[in-house]
């Protein structure tokens, strides 16, 4: 038993390493390099083995281990629903494991005719097998293998990482591609196989380096070292991601674009006032005196310039072609009523927007709002009994008549938990649940929308289409490709992370957004209640192309947990190409899939036979 413990406790400590290096990666530690070692001391610990169940714990423990630090910004908001997300999650890294340990160890003992042969029959053939193809040839045909199992590894991986995205209405939070955030030069690649696909380059390089390091240590040892074509390959594959990074920011940043001048409001609004229908008038009057003071600060600027510039040159005045407000900024629902054109704001909105907004000329107005479906009944409007309840972003224009000039966008990926329960009515307990860990009542669920259709609007330089994302809709590569089309267009986020008040968890939701502007070539804007606020460029940069300024609401020592707003623009590509993943979606991560799956299978018969 003691020896059992003792052999099991270098596994661990490796998987306890590797964890905590992975977890470095993301943001709250911001040491991305490790995504290139994280992986180096789970993978011997892991090949030391045979068994399945052994494969999968150990990788477990990594996993765990890993979503334990990463998450910790959920403990905010329940302990329970921390740890209990971490060890669900952590079982991908597990089905990784059992993969690894089996199909993917290139160390484990393959059962072959040889096996019968006596030791001395088997050092004979192994010398003429040796002799048969040469230094070089026994070179090569090592490389091959250890190539091979890089290849089914990385594929597993990218696979099982798509996979989580997906089951359950998926968390695609914080893959291993997103560890890339502040590498833009290896971010590129995510418009040809997705923020998932980038995964695949870490992985495979660990594995070539770990098989190449526990060669060359054989190889010292007999005192004759070989080519190495495997290590060799994979450093090629390296530089070619890097270089197509370099090539492809150089042609994004070349394409013509039009400026949409947008003016965001971050209130930073604590959760514990956010629904607090006691300050909810004050609440929404706070976004209407913020963007006032933001358009009285632009106003004087512009008078400053036109001081500064008398003559019959013309002076670019600033001035938004859209005013954001973030996710839930209103706190009255707007209803929506079957059969009947436009929606109805209930009357302090109404004032607020047509006597206080549109007056600024401040341009389109976009806020965040629950939706409800509503009825009339004998001449009275009022809530929908049974009827849909929605998380919208409205759009609505600076002119015409008010009912008539908004458009909402409903939000089809909704969070489980969070804003349904699934089965609820056949398992009340989980409401229970709900409670006990949130220590709130669940207030009930929303209905998905349906619509994948972006939204027109107006700005100077022409019409532009919005990609509408609410809250970690963002994260979600697949839907926000479903809005993409051939003409220009802008991706705009609305979201509330006050949830986790000033943790890293705002921070972790910019960094794993910033990929669909990646992905799609789209710049992003996104507004949060507090968290990070800020303009997102088509190759990922919060750097203004023109003025060189960072456009992120944050302070002077960088916190974004502030009441501020932010005047900036986004450059939309003119003529919306469109890119690989924005045609194809995740069709490498399901060829990853289906290789990972057909070695399964190949493994099964030859262990079979």
């Amino acid at each position: 038993m003691l020896d059992k413990i003792k052999s099991l406790s270098l596994p661990l400590i490796a998987a306890l390493i590797s964890g905590v290096a992975l977890s470095l990666c993301f943001p709250g530690w911001g040491i991305s390099g490790f995504v290139w070692v994280w992986m180096l001391p789970l993978l011997p610990a892991i090949w030391r083995g045979e068994r399945k169940r052994y494969g999968f714990g150990i990788g477990y423990v990594a996993g765990l281990v890993f979503w334990l630090l990463n998450l910790k910004w959920l403990w905010v908001v329940s302990g329970l629903g921390a740890m209990a997300m971490a060890g669900f999650l952590a079982l991908y890294f597990g089905v990784w494991g059992a993969f690894a340990v089996s199909v993917g160890n290139p160390w484990r003992k393959r059962h072959s005719p040889r096996d019968a042969q006596s030791g001395i029959q088997q050092k004979i053939a192994k010398k003429l097998s040796g002799e048969k193809k040469g230094v070089l040839g026994g070179a090569l045909s090592d490389s091959l293998t250890s190539l091979k199992f890089a290849f089914i590894n990385a594929a597993a991986w990218v696979g099982l990482e798509w996979l989580r995205g997906w089951i359950l209405t998926g968390f695609s939070w914080n893959g291993l591609g997103a560890a890339f955030y502040e590498t833009p030069v290896m971010a590129q690649a995510a418009d040809l196989v997705g923020v998932t696909g980038l995964a695949f380059t870490p992985v495979f390089m660990s594995v070539v380096l770990v098989q190449t390091g526990r060669r060359l240590l054989s190889e010292v040892n007999e005192g004759r070292l070989r080519p190495r074509l495997d290590f060799s390959v994979a450093a090629l594959l390296l530089a070619a991601q890097f270089c197509y990074g370099v090539l492809r920011m150089r042609e994004v940043n070349r394409w013509e674009t039009q400026r949409v001048r947008v003016l965001l409001i971050q209130e930073n609004i604590p959760q514990t006032l956010k629904w607090d229908p006691k300050v909810a008038a004050s609440i929404l009057q706070g976004y209407a005196d913020s963007t006032a003071a933001a358009m009285k600060v632009l106003e004087d600027e512009n008078l400053a310039r036109l001081k500064e510039n008398p003559g019959d040159e013309p002076t670019e005045l600033k001035r938004p072609d859209i005013v954001i407000w973030p996710e839930s900024a209103m706190p009255n629902p707007l209803l929506y009523i079957e059969g009947e054109e436009g929606y109805l704001l209930y009357g302090d909105v109404r004032h607020l927007i047509e006597k206080e907004i549109r007056p600024l000329g401040a341009g389109t107005l976009i806020a965040g709002m629950n939706e409800f479906e509503g009825e009339r009944d004998a001449n009275m409007l009022r809530w929908k009994k049974g009827g849909g309840q929605y998380n919208s972003m409205a759009v609505v224009s600076p002119e015409g008549d008010l009912a008539q000039s908004i458009q909402t966008y409903r939000k089809m990926h909704l969070v489980i938990f969070g804003e349904y329960i699934p089965f609820l009515e056949q398992l009340p307990f989980l409401g229970e649940l709900f409670k006990f860990s949130s220590g709130a009542d669940f207030a009930g669920g929303f209905s998905a929308g349906t619509s994948t259709e972006p939204i027109p609007i107006a700005t100077a330089e022409g019409e532009v289409e919005i990609i509408p994302t609410i809250c970690f809709e963002d994260g979600v590569g697949r839907l926000t490709r479903k809005f993409v089309r051939a003409k220009p267009q802008l991706i705009v986020n609305v979201t509330n992370d006050g949830w986790f008040k000033e943790s890293e968890a705002a921070i972790q939701h910019m960094a794993n957004a910033k990929f669909r502007a990646i992905e799609l070539r789209r710049p992003m804007v996104r507004c949060a209640n507090t968290g990070v606020s800020g303009v997102i460029s088509a190759t990922g940069s919060y750097v203004d192309a023109v003025s060189k300024r960072r456009q992120i609401i944050e302070d002077d020592a960088g916190r974004p947990f502030i009441k501020s707003s932010l005047y900036g623009y986004a450059y939309v590509p003119k003529h919306g190409p469109l890119t690989l993943y924005a045609l194809v979606g995740d069709a490498f991560s399901y060829l990853m899939m289906l290789v990972a799956g057909l070695s399964i299978v190949r493994h099964q018969i030859s262990n079979t036979n």
